[in-house]
């Protein structure tokens, strides 16, 4: 299991560092085909955005100046609440398993169509 999991992580990281997308659309789903349960699999995929995923590729997009602080600063203090109160939630009884595999699922419906847009 522990070859899985690096392979998870290494494209994971490989698709973050191309175009930004890799915890939640490839690193859940990944994970719980391994038999990983859903909340340890988020819990994992959020470490894993947390420092060995978005500090190099921050980096690397600072460097080439990339990276608007005025649009980012606003996102973070807007990301930080929202992932604050979606945690509790989705670790509380508010928000039932079965649900968050609906929004995970809606969630990245919409944006396979968004994006499909953008080729076509």
């Amino acid at each position: 299991k522990a070859l899985a999991f690096t392979f998870i992580g290494l494209l994971t990281g490989l698709s973050i560092g191309i175009t930004g997308i890799g915890a939640g659309v490839l690193m859940i789903p990944l994970l719980l085909f391994c038999g990983v349960n859903l909340k340890t699999a988020i819990a994992t995929s959020i470490l894993g955005t947390v420092v060995p995923q978005g500090m190099p590729a921050l980096w690397i997009y600072h460097s080439k100046g990339h990276l608007d602080f005025g649009v980012s600063s606003y996102v973070m203090l807007g990301s930080l609440v929202g992932t604050s109160v979606g945690a509790f939630l989705a670790n509380s009884k508010y928000i039932s398993e079965k649900s968050v595999y609906r929004m995970l699922f809606i969630m990245m419906l919409i944006s396979t169509f968004h994006i499909g847009t953008k080729i076509c």
